[in-house]
């Protein structure tokens, strides 16, 4: 179904990382209240990144056509309308900031900024090397302290860094392989 493929559901993934500080402290399962509202944080920051990459897929949808696999992505493929993108854009960023808030002040304004970031990063600063993947690294680092004050649990330097440091290394070989398939097909990647 295009919608669902639109808001990328197995990237959700990479929200898993709002559970880690509770994982780490061994908190993680202490009480069912507790691990509601990380799965909660969870759910948030999935319609935040739902409502983004919307964002940038509608941002692409010409450059997505050029491109060898992008082609088909529901924006680019003309599979769901730009008027219901949009809709969709505000409806799940509009909840994953309400949920947010629901939940903890501190955690929804960071939302809000990794919201502001990822646009920000859509719009221009992809485009920028470095910054790109640096940007990358620090959505992974605003999902584990989204985690840390929602289950009101330290963060450690070692998972920041480590954080970090995974996330940067995923982010430049995603680069590396944008740049061999830019050698390979002449097409550039956005």
């Amino acid at each position: 179904m295009p919608v669902l493929q639109l808001l990328r559901i197995p990237q959700w993934i990479k929200n898993l990382f709002v559970f880690l500080p509770a994982f780490f402290a061994g908190r993680l399962l202490d009480s069912p209240e507790e691990f509601i509202r990380i799965t909660l944080a969870f759910l948030s920051f999935s319609w935040a990144a739902s409502g983004i990459y919307i964002v940038n897929d509608y941002l692409d949808r010409e450059e997505d056509r050029l491109h060898p696999t992008k082609k088909f992505r529901p924006l680019a493929a003309g599979t769901v309308p730009l008027s219901l993108a949009l809709i969709l854009i505000l409806g799940l960023l509009s909840l994953a900031l309400t949920l947010a808030y629901s939940l903890n002040v501190s955690f929804a304004i960071l939302l809000l900024g990794y919201i502001i970031l990822n646009i920000a990063y859509s719009v221009r600063l992809k485009h920028i090397p470095i910054l790109d993947v640096t940007l990358i690294a620090t959505g992974f680092l605003l999902r584990i302290f989204a985690g840390g004050i929602v289950a009101e649990v330290f963060i450690s330097r070692w998972i920041i860094l480590m954080t970090f440091l995974l996330a940067l290394f995923l982010a430049l070989a995603k680069r590396r392989e944008d740049v061999l398939l830019f050698n390979s097909s002449g097409n550039k990647t956005p």
